[in-house]
């Protein structure tokens, strides 16, 4: 039952006072400037606290998007691992700017939808390019120019998730919203099919500028990547006792004990990589008394126990240094995987050497022995040796 009081304020407005007493629930009270206005309110809280909607309702009004991303940064993110946390940060951020005034019981798919369009094509910097043209004599002439960086689509995509996964954990956990209005905004298609690589002259340039860095450890991991084509985690996640060298052998052997697809799995390791390890190796030993320090990382923090290095500002300080364009650490294990095929590998071969999900059916027909998949690692090294510095 509604109750509609019409008051009078000592200048004169008149305003309207609603209370909504329903058996069972807790009144409900607003005030409103038209009567109209009042009926209509006391109208819809009747049938939504019939229905079971409206204190779900009432308690999304009393939060905003800037009040669930606040507390989301504050309970959820600091469990996660340092780059996930920082990415996340970047994320929530931005939706905080374009969402964060709205209470979470106006936020609906239509205002992320718009959110998400924005996010696609608004220029978020500049980004350097070059462009090659012909002169009056036919002379090709290289110059920069500046173009607007917008993000891509996989970017855009996980933009989307941090928002989704910090609507869930309101829905889920905290119980501010009765559904996620994520559910229906469509992510803009990804094109998975990315395989930008190196060229001779660019693998040549990146080893060079690696081995000049300030970081001691970039040059060997740019050159694991490049030789193996394990992932960036892979590689930095790497122990001593991942690494499987007998004494007077010309090649060894990483052992993954988890990688990205859940399996473990083993890389050859041979010619100028199997190098570089074995003199990180015997450095290892030599500060460990004699040792192999079998639970050490090969590429430790130095202000942070039991952590790996950070490369990150020391890859784009390289990348920039050796003038590569469009190119993301992940596409060293694309140049790896096409100096394997111009050595002659088969699909399977490079599957089995990379750990490609994909050719799990292959592997039930055929099996390829480790001391094959060293040839194969072996064979694409000598190319690579061949491109070096």
């Amino acid at each position: 039952m509604a109750v509609i009081r019409e008051r009078i304020s000592a200048s004169g407005a008149k305003s309207y006072h609603v209370q909504v007493r329903i058996r069972g629930f807790p009144p409900q009270t607003k005030t409103f400037v038209s009567k109209t206005m009042a009926k209509q309110w006391a109208a819809m809280v009747e049938t939504e606290l019939k229905a079971g909607r409206y204190l779900p309702r009432v308690i999304a009004e009393r939060h905003t998007v800037a009040d669930l991303l606040d507390r989301y940064r504050k309970e959820v993110l600091p469990q996660k691992k340092a780059k996930f946390i920082r990415d996340q940060t970047v994320h929530l951020d931005w939706w905080e700017t374009k969402l964060g005034r709205y209470n979470l019981a106006e936020l609906n798919s239509n205002l992320i939808g718009q959110a998400r369009n924005a996010l696609s094509t608004e220029p978020y910097g500049k980004r350097t390019v070059k462009v090659q043209t012909k002169d009056a004599k036919g002379k090709v002439v290289t110059r920069t120019e500046e173009k607007d960086r917008v993000r891509a689509p996989a970017t855009v995509v996980r933009y989307m998730g941090a928002l989704s996964h910090a609507l869930n954990t309101a829905v889920n956990e905290w119980g501010w919203m009765e559904k996620s209005p994520m559910v229906g905004v469509k992510k803009p298609k990804v094109d998975n099919e990315r395989r930008r690589f190196l060229s001779d002259d660019e693998i040549q340039r990146v080893l060079e500028v690696a081995k000049e860095s300030e970081n001691r450890f970039l040059y060997t991991v740019v050159l694991l990547a490049l030789s193996t084509g394990m992932r960036q985690s892979e590689i930095m996640t790497l122990r001593w006792r991942n690494v499987l060298v007998e004494d007077g052998a010309d090649m060894g052997l990483l052992v993954m004990e988890k990688t990205k697809n859940g399996d473990a799995r083993t890389s050859p390791l041979a010619e100028d990589a199997f190098t570089a390890v074995l003199a990180l190796r015997d450095k290892a030993i030599k500060n460990n008394a004699g040792r192999v320090p079998v639970s050490q990382l090969l590429f430790p923090s130095d202000t942070v126990d039991n952590k790996p290095v950070e490369i990150r500002k020391a890859w784009e300080t390289c990348r920039k240094r050796a003038e590569l364009d469009d190119f993301r650490f992940h596409d060293l294990r694309h140049t790896a995987e096409s100096l394997m095929a111009m050595s002659g590998a088969s699909t399977r071969e490079i599957a089995e050497v990379l750990g490609h999900k994909t050719m799990a059916m292959a592997k039930r027909y055929s099996h390829l022995t480790q001391k094959h998949l060293g040839s194969v690692v072996a064979t694409m090294n000598q190319r690579l040796k061949a491109k070096g510095p």
